[in-house]
């Protein structure tokens, strides 16, 4: 990681943040559209969280490389 400047490490850190929060949104926002209907549909909103907590994580080691 190092070969990265660190204005990258914080451009990839908050990119990675700002995916979390689409994926968090989604959850809330999309069974307001199309209700929940059989366990594919909540198969698909965990995952959708599991990829948000993923994004979440890279976005915190990406922060803790530029305090390095």
């Amino acid at each position: 990681m190092s070969k990265l400047g660190k204005s990258w490490l914080e451009i990839l850190s908050e990119f990675f943040v700002n995916i979390a929060a689409g994926w968090f949104g989604i959850i809330f926002i999309e069974p307001q559209i199309a209700p929940i209907r059989d366990i594919t549909d909540v198969l698909a909103l965990t995952f959708k969280g599991i990829f948000g907590i993923v994004s979440l994580v890279l976005a915190k080691i990406l922060r803790e490389e530029t305090r390095k």
